[in-house]
């Protein structure tokens, strides 16, 4: 009986330790189990996950677009708006019928204004039209209910599309603003390093901590390959 007894205590110990350690995996942001790493900040909605506002030319602009989900986002009816410096509204971009971000997937708007072989062509963007970014500007992502689904400001304008803090400008030539993949990843793990393709998850709903600085930019089209963490 006494050896029974023991038996099932220890049975349930280990079955309260299997549970803490599968708990604290899932909350905490840097914990692991079966050696998955898990991030609590990992978000489930489309994101921007990447700007950039002056490129080798002034209107050299883009905005990505990432989707952590496994499903295809349908965009028609969604849109862009931007916010100028001074606070002034107006739409980047409306979507359409045939606009849609694969699974883990991009989608590109980019500015087609340019003196040479347009800059959208090169980049291959999903959409283009003449609108473009600069210093000091934000800008939201909003689903066919106008709803703000994402949000991302940069620099020191007035009453700004954000999330927390605003992101430094990152307006030298060729670089952009990029969405982190995991809480740990840098401008060295995210250009080239360990994170470059794992996606662009990371959303802890604030705009400083969530982006890093590219020194070249990389935008990403619908045709790009699927990035998971």
């Amino acid at each position: 009986m006494k050896q029974f007894l023991l038996i099932s205590i220890l049975f349930i110990l280990s079955i309260g330790f299997v549970s803490y350690k599968a708990t604290h995996a899932l909350f905490n942001d840097t914990a692991q189990s079966q050696n998955n790493t898990f991030s609590a900040a990992q978000t489930f909605h489309v994101v921007i996950s990447e700007v950039q506002i002056n490129g080798s030319n002034a209107n050299q602009d883009f905005v990505e677009l990432y989707n952590p989900t496994s499903s295809v986002v349908d965009l028609n009816g969604w849109q862009l708006q931007k916010k100028t410096s001074s606070g002034a509204i107006s739409s980047l971009v409306l979507f359409g019928s045939s606009h849609i971000i694969p699974a883990h997937g991009y989608f590109l708007w980019a500015n087609n204004q340019t003196p040479q072989n347009p800059f959208s062509t090169s980049i291959g963007a999903d959409v283009s039209n003449g609108n473009n970014l600069s210093e000091n500007n934000s800008i939201a992502l909003e689903d066919a209910s106008n709803n703000i689904i994402d949000q991302v400001g940069w620099g020191t304008g007035i009453s700004q599309y954000v999330e927390g803090t605003l992101i430094d400008n990152g307006s030298d030539t060729n670089k952009s603003m990029e969405r982190k993949a995991y809480s740990t990843s840098t401008d060295v793990t995210m250009e080239g390093g360990v994170d470059e393709t794992k996606g662009n998850g990371y959303d802890t709903d604030d705009n400083s901590n969530d982006f890093i600085l590219r020194t070249v930019s990389d935008p990403q089209n619908s045709s790009s390959g699927a990035e998971m963490p």
